[in-house]
């Protein structure tokens, strides 16, 4: 039989030399176990779009695009569920005395390769803008999209980004439809 003594003794010793490490290792798979319910659970959008309007849009505009938007869209990542995230840069393209925040914020997405489509009362002035990423005459006027009618952006034009990826195109052929 085992003599509970030893048994206590071999675990004091264990500790009393394997404390710092124990520790060390503990924290780390926690801090794994950690990131990884925290990846697991965070919602990938499927498409970014972004509005690009002095005036910029209401929470109920919005939320008419993106339920929308999902409804035209398919499912990009597998998760199971079509995630479309709307970012809203809220000034005039040209004019001066811009927001810096909303303008940095613009030009991180046209060099990030944030969004794929855009939505801009300009269509002319987002092509010099953006460098000719998204051409002036590609753009469709959001009054002329069936399933975008009814959001409130109807002064809007629907412009796709010249480098975007294939899902972008199938998004728009899916509004025309």
């Amino acid at each position: 039989m085992s003599n509970p003594e030893a048994y206590k003794k071999r675990i004091n010793n264990f500790w009393y030399y394997y404390k710092v490490p124990t520790i060390i290792f503990l924290l780390v798979f926690a801090a794994g176990i950690y990131l990884f319910l925290t990846h697991r659970q965070s919602v990938v959008s499927d498409y970014d779009v972004a509005i690009v309007s002095p005036r910029g849009c209401s929470d109920e505009q919005l939320e008419k695009l993106r339920s929308a938007l999902e409804q035209a869209g398919q499912d990009q990542n597998g998760d199971g569920q079509v995630v479309v995230t709307v970012h809203l840069y809220r000034f005039a393209l040209g004019a001066d005395g811009q927001d810096a925040k909303a303008v940095a914020g613009l030009d991180a997405d046209l060099v990030g390769k944030m969004s794929g489509i855009f939505f801009t009362e300009d269509p002319a002035q987002f092509e010099a803008s953006a460098n000719g990423l998204g051409k002036a005459a590609d753009a469709v006027p959001v009054s002329e999209i069936p399933l975008l009618t009814g959001c409130g952006i109807d002064d809007l034009y629907l412009l796709i980004r010249a480098d975007a990826d294939e899902k972008y195109a199938s998004l728009r052929s899916a509004l025309n439809n």
